[in-house]
Formats: C-alpha cells, structure tokens, sequence
C-alpha cells in the first residue's frame, strides 16, 4: 500500500480521525496543537489533489484536441498521456502540502510515532516506519517534555518491533500482568472421572482416596505375584476384597461428584 494509500484509507473522515488520534493526545504523546492540526487538515480537501489535477489536465487536453483536430494524429494517446501526467503533477502538489504540515507540527518525532500507533490500531500486524528506532524516540520525547515541565502519560502506547508480539510498551519499569493459567473451555462437558480428580485435588495437604487405595491395590498384586507358590485358594480371597474396597470407594467418590 503506497503512503497516499494508507492515509486516505486512514483519515477518510474527521470523525474517524479524531477517534483514532485522541488516544494519543490522553496519553501526552500528541499534543493539542499537533491533535487539531492534523484533525483538520488529513481528512480534508488535500486528499483529493492528485485526482482534481487528473481531471483538469484531462480536460484541458481534450479541449484542445477538440478545437484543433484536424491537426492532431493521435488525440486519444495524447489526452491519456495528459491526464496521466496530470495525477503525477497532482501527487507532486499532495506531498508537497504534507511536506508544509509536518513543518508545522510542534513535535514531529511524536507524530511519527502516532502514525505508528494508527497503523497498529488499523490492524496492521506490520509497523509503518520498519527502520525506526521507536523506544529511542520515545526516550528523546520523554526527556523533552521533562525539560519543558510537561509529563507523558505512564501508559503510553508505542507499536511493538517486527517479530515481538506485544502491542504496546509503557514508561514504567512494571512489566504487564498475565494471566496465570489459560480458562477452561465452557462448551466440553466434564466426564466423571474429572469430577473425581477435582474433588481429590481440593483436599488439600493429603493423599486422595484415589491414590490411597491405587497404591493398596498394586501393593497387592505385587505381593501376589512374590506368593506364587501359595495355593490359588489363598490368594482369591485378598484380591476378591481389594476388588470389592476398590469398587465401592470408587462408587462413593462417584455418588459424591454427582451430588456436590
């Protein structure tokens, strides 16, 4: 997207324009004089200098080629090439006037840094001056205004750089909070063994009954195993009363997940 391109999509309108710049005049990054310049000034008639310079050369050639064509081989290419040269004229004539608004900007430097913030607040993922040293700026800004008694707003917003996927950065030394842990999702139901193991999880400072009794039953089928030389009939009756303690704790936590 061309520089023209960005700025007509950007200020289209001064309602819009005003929306998208008065955060940084709140924060003390664009100051007062600078916030009603440029409110009257980008979304106004400049926009439209290369188009009306279209137009008119356009026209002025084709009124020639109407009055003298007998004369003329190739009026067609020539209004085309007229009208043509007339948008770049006119391009020339809208960086010019942008040339004149910078130099009566108060802090340009800031304002360079508002057009970065735009651009992120537009949803561009990509910065609009990628070679531009933002924090070293904002430090000559801060400075400035200190000098000047002026004080800029602790949470000040500047665009990330390329590849870092924070959006702003403040002038304090207090970095963001995080979230802790991610939320569970709301749509997926919860099975009946993660009613379990919540339950389990909230007695704190002691094992679960879960764990008891797994640990008890292993224990158990480990001694089993070293008792091999036992007679089966021996054996069928611990772990028959293992299953049975296994399957009604298990049945409990179960009745008591559904009830809490």
């Amino acid at each position: 997207m061309s520089s023209k391109s960005w700025f007509d999509h950007a200020f289209s309108s001064r309602a819009k324009t005003e929306q998208l710049l008065r955060p940084d005049l709140e924060s003390g990054l664009l100051t007062p004089h600078d916030y009603q310049l440029a409110v009257s000034f980008l979304p106004g008639p400049v926009r439209y200098l290369p188009y009306v310079h279209t137009i008119a050369c356009g026209a002025l050639a084709g009124l020639a080629v109407y009055r003298f064509k007998r004369k003329v081989r190739f009026p067609t290419a020539i209004v085309g090439f007229s009208a043509a040269s007339g948008y770049g004229i006119g391009l020339v004539h809208y960086f010019h006037e942008h040339r004149k608004f910078a130099r009566e900007l108060q802090d340009r430097e800031a304002f360079l840094l508002v057009l970065d913030n735009v651009n992120r607040r537009l949803g561009y993922s990509m910065p609009l001056f990628p070679r531009m040293d933002r924090d070293r700026i904002l430090e000559r800004i801060k400075k400035r205004r200190e000098e000047n008694g002026e004080v800029l707003d602790a949470g000040i917003e500047i665009v990330s750089d390329i590849g870092d996927s924070t959006d702003s950065t403040a002038l304090t030394d207090t970095p963001a909070t995080l979230s802790d842990a991610p939320q569970e999702s709301a749509g997926r139901p919860k099975s009946a063994w993660e009613a379990i193991r919540e339950a389990n999880a909230r007695n704190a400072g002691r094992q679960s009954t879960w764990d008891e009794l797994r640990q008890r039953h292993e224990r158990q089928r480990t001694t089993g195993r070293v008792q091999q030389k036992e007679p089966a009939e021996t054996l069928e009756d611990p772990r028959a009363k293992a299953q049975a303690e296994f399957d009604a704790i298990l049945e409990a936590e179960r009745k008591a997940a559904g009830g809490s």
